[in-house]
């Protein structure tokens, strides 16, 4: 048998970060969005649990250190599953194809483990219900379980917690990458340093009142990111980039901890702008992305 399943990038509009929690963790307030962006993992019936990457991931470990690669072992290590158990088709074999940048804040590693689950949920017939795929995902990340459901939400807790957010708007992205990432735990250290004091998230009340029912003007006026000061204390470079572009479309904001900017847009604008912004920016790769998209889905089931 083999399975294919997909999941989207995501892009923070707001994304409000307090000090950090007696485990460590960095409580949050922030509203998530899908992306039509998205990384897909074949599941095929094998021996044992290996796996292979194309596209931008190809250099990525395809060992334990790989987010997908635990979310397999996690589902084998809590339903009973074994590469041994001949009734489970034995294993998997995992191949994933990226298009979403590496290390860019846009969830790609996310991406990866939650269409990992869902691809495993149907390959091996376990027949676990959306609740039991969120408490795993929530084990593996705080974006995990954002990739699995999708659209637009309201994360807090450390992101894990959602509700889903009802939007009339459809927004168009113009993504700016780098082929050098950036550190999430690099970029909450600095901000740690930078915000000794923080404390409780601020709310993100105004931004999910205006998504229900505002344009994209009045929403990216309310485009939020704590993470970018710190990002731009390491990288002073996307300081300067996200100034010349606070004027293009409805205004530019980090991606989670970055290193990818993205622009909002209507659209039917996007790859105009995409193509403008490619030409002032060349040595930046430049990406088209609209939203919000559903989260994992097997897309193909094969005997």
């Amino acid at each position: 048998m083999k399975v294919i399943a997909s999941a989207p990038a995501k892009v923070n509009l707001a994304l409000h970060v307090g000090g950090p929690r007696p485990d460590g963790f960095h409580p949050l307030d922030t509203v998530f969005q899908a992306l039509n962006l998205r990384d897909e993992v074949t599941a095929v019936e094998d021996a044992g649990l290996s796996m292979t990457i194309s596209g931008l991931g190809a250099n990525l470990p395809t060992d334990h250190t790989n987010l997908a690669m635990r979310a397999a072992q996690l589902l084998l290590d809590t339903y009973g599953v074994r590469p041994t158990d001949r009734a489970y088709g034995k294993g998997a074999r995992l191949h994933i194809h990226k298009v979403i940048p590496v290390a860019g804040g846009m969830a790609g590693g996310s991406a990866d483990a939650a269409a990992t689950l869902a691809a495993l949920n149907k390959l091996w017939e376990l027949e676990l219900g959306e609740s039991q795929l969120l408490e795993l995902a929530a084990q593996l990340g705080s974006d995990v379980p954002f990739c699995l459901v999708g659209g637009v939400a309201h994360g807090t807790g450390r992101g894990e917690k959602m509700q889903q957010i009802y939007t009339v708007a459809q927004f168009g992205w113009v993504l700016l990458t780098r082929s050098d990432g950036l550190s999430t735990p690099a970029v909450f250290r600095e901000f740690d340093r930078l915000y000794p004091a923080a404390r409780d998230p601020r709310p993100t009340t105004e931004l999910r009142t205006v998504l229900r029912h505002g344009t994209l003007a009045e929403i990216g006026r309310l485009l939020s990111n704590d993470l970018q000061a710190a990002a731009i204390s390491l990288r002073p470079e996307l300081g300067d980039v996200l100034s010349d572009l606070s004027e293009a479309g409805y205004g530019a904001i980090l991606s989670g901890s970055g290193p990818t900017i993205a622009v909002l847009c209507d659209p039917d604008e996007c790859a105009e702008l995409a193509k403008d912004i490619s030409n002032a920016y060349p040595e930046l790769a430049v990406y088209s992305a609209a939203g919000p998209t559903p989260g994992a889905q097997v897309t193909v089931e094969q005997n």
